[in-house]
């Protein structure tokens, strides 16, 4: 109700005024110009207050934040930013709506993992693409990580959905009103840390928000996540002997390639089944002392532990995904010399609470440290849960992808959550209205450049649009991947749990040449 509250008040100001001007609703300010832009700063909506309305041209805009660099190469846009208080802290948000060539869509930008500011380089991509966007801090103003926790756990509930929603609610009461018609379409497409997160944050909570959503890489169980990463950590450095040296990784790839590339049919340099994958890293045991193509014993034993899913210490439940076979080269952020960057600020601000926490002089465990990071505040950063029903029921569609070669979060997550989807719902009902891709070769996120992996691309708007407009459901689609310098070639991939298998003639570059089947693992 408080959403259409909203488009009322503003339409009718609007409607208003424009009727005012020569008795004619064909002016400029219903054709969402200049005039209607600045109109929206006398706007009333419900718990809302509009800070300013401005057009701003094309070109060059600066966000006002400190040290902002200008971002370039913007078509002009109306840009609206109010307040609002879905929560008792005061919630930052602003609306970009393009002044020409509005493809009639509206596509929210996903925020942070810990919010804090308003995405303005995420939300200029989409104002490109000629959508509508909006973003918000989520109400945690300047934040660079979860050091609030601390001090204020009861900002955490905060990333759960309550101010998206409301900027996503007021959002579609602008848009009605600066162009005089509600979005054809709204979706969010986003990937990875905050941005996936919040777009299934909104599936799960809120399915009225949403007609689409794409989560690519989706760390969507935030108490868990860091965990996973000190798995790694703590697999290579378990001893001084555990460690691994980065040099080594190349060594353990091949191996896996040796033992699971060709049983697709085709040896291409791609494992398409990693779970499926039965390779013990045993070969590569050193045969007298260490060496640069061998594995010793410590060595050994880490790299098992690393392709292990986690498990709680007492209860033995699997805790989250585990680093696969073909993952090998993308390795050394979790288990270099380093924890990854997210792993130290979740446990100092989220299980311990101590700023001073540190790694090196007190190791964790992985049973009271996991019930200590499950508090019910920390669960607010979650989104697990599997009854879509809601979205589903009105037509929504879900594309869920992740990389095998993923670098940051382990890759079974992504299967995880959707086999908890289908246990949920039943197969039938989520065979429907949701897709899962897992991309042999990809790392984190379609169109991203890595070092140790190919680039991946793939038009996941379109795919949605596609689906929606057709009802079918794809069972298969082709991304494009290239090495840093190398051409284009096609890849062909199949809707979990299908594998793609060669057909045994013809290039191995061709999609053409693959077909969709059940992975055998024997």
């Amino acid at each position: 109700m408080r959403s259409a509250a909203i488009v009322c008040a503003v339409s009718s100001l609007l409607l208003a005024a424009c009727a005012g001007q020569n008795g004619e609703e064909g002016s400029a300010a219903s054709s969402g110009g200049a005039e209607a832009c600045t109109m929206l700063a006398s706007a009333s909506l419900p718990d809302t207050t509009i800070v300013s309305a401005q057009m701003v041209t094309g070109g060059s805009f600066t966000p006002p934040t400190q040290n902002a660099k200008p971002i370039e190469n913007l078509p002009a846009f109306c840009r609206v930013v109010a307040t609002m208080r879905p929560v008792p802290d005061e919630v930052t948000m602003e609306v970009w709506l393009p002044a020409q060539g509005w493809v009639g869509d509206f596509q929210p930008a996903g925020n942070g993992f810990w919010g804090g500011n308003i995405p303005y380089a995420r939300m200029a991509v989409l104002l490109r693409a000629g959508v509508v966007t909006a973003g918000t801090n989520l109400g945690i103003t300047g934040a660079a990580g979860p050091s609030f926790a601390i001090e204020h756990p009861e900002k955490l509930a905060y990333l759960a959905d309550a101010p998206l929603h409301a900027t996503i609610s007021g959002a579609k009461a602008i848009v009605n009103a600066f162009y005089k018609r509600a979005p054809a379409l709204t979706y969010m497409d986003e990937c990875g840390g905050g941005g996936s997160r919040d777009a299934l944050a909104m599936v799960q909570r809120h399915p009225e928000d949403l007609d689409m959503a794409a989560a690519i890489g989706f760390t969507n169980y935030g108490t868990r996540h860091g965990i996973q990463q000190m798995w790694v950590y703590q697999a290579t450095h378990k001893t001084p002997a555990s460690y691994i040296p980065p040099a080594k990784y190349p060594v353990i790839h091949r191996a896996a390639l040796n033992a699971c590339d060709a049983k697709d049919g085709a040896t291409d340099g791609l494992i398409q089944d990693p779970p499926g994958c039965r390779f013990d890293p045993a070969v590569l045991l050193c045969k007298g002392g260490d060496g640069p193509e061998c594995l010793t014993r410590p060595q050994v034993e880490a790299v098992r532990a690393i392709y292990s899913t986690p498990v709680h210490g007492r209860t033995k439940e699997p805790i989250y995904g585990s680093l696969p076979p073909g993952s090998e080269l993308g390795w050394e952020p979790m288990a270099g010399p380093t924890p990854y960057p997210f792993l130290v600020p979740f446990y100092r601000n989220l299980v311990f609470k101590d700023p001073k926490w540190d790694y090196k002089t007190a190791p964790v465990n992985f049973d009271s440290h996991i019930d200590m990071a499950e508090t019910p505040q920390n669960l607010a950063i979650n989104a697990t849960d599997p009854d879509i029903s809601r979205f589903i029921d009105r037509g929504g569609k879900l594309l869920l992808v992740g990389g095998w070669a993923e670098h940051t979060l382990a890759p079974g997550n992504n299967v995880d959550y959707y086999q908890s989807l289908v246990k949920t719902l039943g197969a039938d009902k989520v065979r429907e209205s949701v897709r899962l891709f897992m991309v042999p070769g990809m790392d984190h996120c379609f169109d991203e450049e890595y070092e140790h992996a190919d680039t991946y691309k793939f038009d996941t708007v379109a795919f949605l649009k596609a689906w929606k407009s057709s009802g079918q459901a794809p069972d298969r689609i082709v991304v494009t991947h290239a090495a840093k310098g190398e051409p284009e070639q096609k890849q062909l991939v199949c809707a979990y749990p299908q594998v793609a298998s060669y057909k045994g003639s013809g290039p191995t570059d061709d999609p053409a040449n693959f077909s969709c089947a059940m992975p055998g693992r024997n």
